[in-house]
């Protein structure tokens, strides 16, 4: 069994015209900041205007894109007694694997809860449960959901 860790499993599909109302928007906003870099550089007669429009722009747009492309790609696979929670930070897959039987308690926590360990949605009605072993250290967490709540009901306090 497979579950998305910050996505609904199966994932929501988006509709294809909120998909294209967006790309348009983003594409027309971004050809504005162009437009406008490249305006105020040939009137100056220099490139720092284009640079001081456009690297803000660049590095805004990979603070958000990165983060969120890791949030998608990470899941939890159940495979007989073995859980594998794979997580992407920045790109580099961070694999890891328990057991079943080595989760003592498992809680449901908001999404801006410092108890909730790395990317994480932080909205309003977003929550994760979060699994701990024995000791109280910290496993992994998905997000709670109608279907993962029900799957690890055992595991809840």
């Amino acid at each position: 069994m497979r579950f998305n860790t910050h996505n609904r499993t199966p994932k929501i599909k988006t509709k294809k015209s909120v998909t294209i109302m967006l790309t348009i928007g983003f594409g027309f906003m971004i050809s504005i900041l162009i437009f406008l870099a490249i305006v105020f550089s040939l009137y100056i007669n220099s490139v720092m205007p284009a640079v001081l429009i456009l690297i803000p722009l660049l590095v805004l747009a990979a603070l958000i894109a990165i983060p969120q492309k890791d949030m998608e790609r990470a899941f939890i696979e159940i495979i007989d007694d073995t859980v594998i929670a794979e997580d992407y930070y920045l790109g580099i897959r961070i694999k890891k694997t328990f057991l079943l039987r080595d989760i003592a308690e498992a809680e449901v926590l908001i999404g801006y809860s410092i108890r909730v360990r790395g990317y994480r949605y932080s909205n309003a009605g977003c929550s994760y449960i979060v699994f701990r072993d024995k000791s109280g250290k910290y496993m992994f967490k998905v997000i709670c959901v109608p279907e993962t709540k029900v799957f690890f009901e055992n595991y809840l306090k």
